[in-house]
C-alpha cells in the first residue's frame, strides 16, 4: 500500500542512548519499567541499567552499541548470520551467537523467535535493536516483553501507532505538527492511488512521492515522476 506525497513522521530509534562517554550520565527511554530507566532517573557507569545487553543488529551499528555498553560496564551479546561469521561486530561482543543459517542473510537478523530464545537461554536482560532490521517491529518488542526482556526503544504501544505511517501522519496532524500535503489513508491498489491523485479536490499532480504504509523492506520513499512510473 502507498500514500501519495506522504512522508514518514517517524524515525528509527537512535543508538546514541548507549554511546555516551564514561564521564557523562545517561538517560534512556525503554519499553518497560526497569527502575533505573524511569523518567528523570539518571544512569551512571557506577549504576548500569542492565547486566547483560544484546545488540540485535550487525556491522558498525552493533559495534557502536557494544562499545557504549562496555563503557557503562554492561556485558554485551552479539548475533551474527553465517555470512557475517568473520565480521567485526561478532568479535566486539563478550558473547556472540550464530543465527539460523538455513535462512537468507537478512532473514536471519529478522528471525524474532530465534533472537528471543537466545535472550532467554543466555540471561540477556535487554536488547538494543540499533536502527533498521527489527528496530520498529512491534512484534519483536512484544515478544521480548513477554519473555521479560527490556526492549531499548519505544513502547509496544508507540510502535503500533507509529509503525503505520498513515496513523502516524494523522496523529501528527492532530497534534498540530506541520506535515507534507498528502493522502489521509493508504491505497490497497495502484488504481486507487491513481484515482486519488487525479481527483481535482485533492490538489495533487505528478510528480508525487510514495511510501510503504508499514515497513518498506528497504524500499524507502520513492519519487514518481509520471502516472506510468506509478505502475509496479
Amino acid at each position: 500500500a502507498v500514500g501519495a506525497r506522504a512522508l514518514s513522521t517517524t524515525s528509527s530509534w537512535a543508538t546514541n542512548s548507549l554511546l555516551n562517554d564514561q564521564r557523562r550520565s545517561v538517560s534512556s527511554h525503554v519499553g518497560s519499567t526497569h527502575p533505573s530507566m524511569l523518567p528523570g532517573k539518571s544512569v551512571t557507569v557506577s549504576e548500569p541499567p542492565f547486566k547483560k545487553l544484546m545488540a540485535a543488529n550487525r556491522g558498525e551499528i552493533a559495534t557502536r552499541i557494544n562499545r557504549g555498553a562496555a563503557e557503562l560496564g554492561i556485558q554485551t551479546v552479539g548475533i551474527y548470520s553465517h555470512e557475517d561469521r568473520f565480521t567485526q561486530h561478532r568479535y566486539k561482543a563478550d558473547q556472540a551467537f550464530e543465527l539460523d543459517g538455513s535462512k537468507s542473510p537478512v532473514a536471519q537478523y529478522l528471525d524474532i523467535d530465534t533472537i528471543v530464545k537466545l535472550c532467554v537461554a543466555n540471561g540477556v536482560e535487554a536488547v538494543h535493536p540499533g536502527y533498521g532490521f527489527l528496530s520498529e517491529n512491534e512484534h519483536f518488542a512484544e515478544g521480548l516483553r513477554k519473555a521479560g526482556v527490556t526492549f531499548v526503544g519505544p513502547t509496544v504501544e508507540n510502535l503500533n501507532s507509529f509503525g503505520n505511517k498513515a496513523t502516524a501522519r494523522n496523529l501528527a496532524i492532530a497534534a498540530k505538527v506541520p506535515v507534507v500535503p498528502g493522502s489521509e489513508t493508504a491505497f490497497a491498489t495502484v488504481e486507487a492511488a491513481k484515482q486519488w491523485i487525479e481527483d481535482p479536490k485533492n490538489h495533487c499532480s505528478y510528480p508525487v512521492i510514495v511510501k510503504a504504509l508499514m515497513g518498506g523492506g528497504g524500499r524507502g520513499i520513492r519519487v514518481v515522476p509520471t502516472q506510468k512510473d506509478l505502475e509496479p
